[in-house]
């Protein structure tokens, strides 16, 4: 597989050149489950994604970015798994980033496969990929009241206007609530939905072989990034560590995740998301002692003075991110008016 470097936002990414069969990076998981390798332009490189077999009959979990490619790459994915003349039935996004969903609607456009996602991730598709500039000005009103200095918000405000070139949406023929059991390559496997990393982002269970197939949620290397911003849901963080814990008390006994590989000791992993989260919580509150500080200085303060935008941007995100569980915990206060939001240390509560 050919790899052309590209230079964006200041940093080398890589992006898909050309693919052929012979070059596949796919592994079968368990009988009739076989992962799928994609590369991405962006730090992790790959995303792991997974076909589902019976037969010449083949579902997908995720589905890469948009490029002939990957999209090519997976086609022939599905010839590889379910054998010449094979179909692809269903197609489950787990969350609507580009490395997840981009191909989603030329997979539609090529094989009618129905598409499923989670009902909080579809009205966000539109304005994030399709009509932009109605969400770019909302980022930009968000990061001015957050404390961006004005010649750092057009930047910040456009960083991942590049990363629509990766998608072609496709509209959902089922939308997702959680809970359900769907038949995957003649496996039960059941929807969770885990919000934080997305509003709308689910992992998938199966029931008889407790392989947990877990998206962005549970990563073996990194903490996936955790952001509030116009588009998320209002406590991301409290949402995402409630949901590992929801995830955890399943007891998988294998962990496949969207990033990275496999691994098997799911309580480690989770415990150690939670220790992460738990210390930089500790640090920002312990940070604001008795100052009042915008989003944009708490995030300097703790992650440095980035140089690339996109780094900026997601940064002041996390941190706003952990500001606002601890404002729902009640150990910052949380002060906002049309100048703006600032943060302090909350003062003890009188006793007796």
């Amino acid at each position: 597989m050919d790899l052309i470097p590209i230079v964006a936002a200041g940093r080398l990414w890589l992006a898909v050149g050309a693919t052929e069969a012979a070059d596949l990076r796919l592994t079968q998981i368990a009988p009739g489950i076989h992962e799928i390798r994609l590369p991405i332009p962006w730090e992790e490189e790959i995303v792991n994604c997974f076909l589902f077999s019976r037969g010449s009959q083949v579902d997908l979990l995720d589905c890469g970015i948009q490029t002939d490619a990957s999209v090519a790459a997976v086609l022939a994915a599905i010839e590889e798994v379910g054998g010449p003349g094979a179909t692809l039935r269903r197609l489950v996004i787990t969350h609507i980033h580009p490395d997840h969903f981009g191909a989603a609607g030329a997979l539609k456009e090529r094989t009618g496969v129905e598409l499923f996602m989670h009902r909080l991730e579809v009205p966000m598709v539109h304005p994030r990929y399709l009509e932009l500039e109605q969400l770019v000005a909302e980022v930009g009103h968000n990061l001015r009241l957050n404390g961006v200095p004005e010649p750092d918000v057009s930047a910040l405000q456009n960083a991942s206007r590049a990363m629509r070139e990766f998608v072609r949406p496709g509209e959902p023929d089922v939308q997702l609530d959680g809970a359900e059991t769907l038949e995957l390559g003649g496996r039960r496997l059941r929807v969770e939905w885990t919000p934080g990393h997305s509003p709308g982002h689910i992992c998938l269970f199966d029931l008889d072989d407790r392989l947990l197939f877990a998206g962005d949620q549970i990563l073996p290397d990194i903490s996936t990034n955790i952001a509030l911003h116009p588009q998320s849901t209002p406590n991301p963080l409290g949402e995402f560590l409630e949901s590992l814990d929801r995830l955890l008390a399943l007891d998988p006994a294998l962990v496949l995740p969207s990033h990275g590989r496999p691994f098997v000791d799911a309580a480690t992993r989770v415990a150690r998301l939670h220790a992460h989260h738990q210390r930089r919580l500790d640090q920002i509150e312990a940070l604001l002692g008795e100052e009042e500080l915008s989003g944009w200085e708490v995030a300097i303060r703790i992650w440095g003075e980035r140089t690339n935008v996109w780094d900026k941007r997601m940064a002041l995100q996390e941190g706003l991110a952990h500001l606002q569980l601890l404002a729902v915990e009640r150990r910052v206060t949380k002060l906002a008016d049309s100048g703006g939001v600032r943060w302090r240390r909350s003062q003890a509560e009188p006793t007796g």
